[in-house]
């Protein structure tokens, strides 16, 4: 496993996954388990920087890096980036959850009951634009929304 920055769910101290401190647990039968160095919690967030992007489906997908474009210029379209669980709350709450064959799965609202492609980009951008609103909010948790993807890229 890779190291990567997280933060206790109790203290709020921020390390990297490396710094947690082990201890013997009495509740696994003696196993060694992964505590916060300050408090000993044994829960954390992890804050490894990822990004969100969408299909032309409307699906939206989490993860460290977006897929390549494809040749023909046809791929996904990033709209925000942050801390792994702080973007993952964030796009769970202001995305609609898919029905149907879509179910478990964020999608962009208006998109996939869009009848053009137009439609189907104004919906989108229309809804990046709301999310940007809340840009002020978010930035505190580390979120970030842009409709413009090169912002979004260090």
């Amino acid at each position: 496993m890779k190291d990567h920055p997280i933060e206790c769910t109790r203290c709020k101290h921020k390390c990297n996954y490396s710094d947690l401190a082990g201890r013997y647990s009495k509740k696994y039968g003696g196993c060694m388990e992964m505590v916060c160095p300050r408090c000993g919690c044994r829960s954390y967030y992890d804050l490894s920087p990822w990004f969100a992007w969408s299909w032309a489906s409307g699906l939206i997908e989490l993860g460290e890096l977006p897929p390549e474009l494809a040749e023909d210029g046809s791929g996904c379209i990033v709209f925000a980036k942050g801390p792994r669980a702080e973007l993952e709350a964030v796009v769970g709450v202001l995305a609609r959850r898919g029905k149907g064959d879509s179910a478990g799965r964020y999608l962009v609202p208006g998109v996939p009951e869009a009848s053009s492609g137009t439609e189907a980009i104004d919906a989108f951008s229309q809804w990046v634009d709301w999310c940007m609103k809340r840009n002020a909010r978010y930035a505190k948790k580390g979120v970030v929304f842009s409709n413009n993807p090169e912002e979004l890229f260090p």
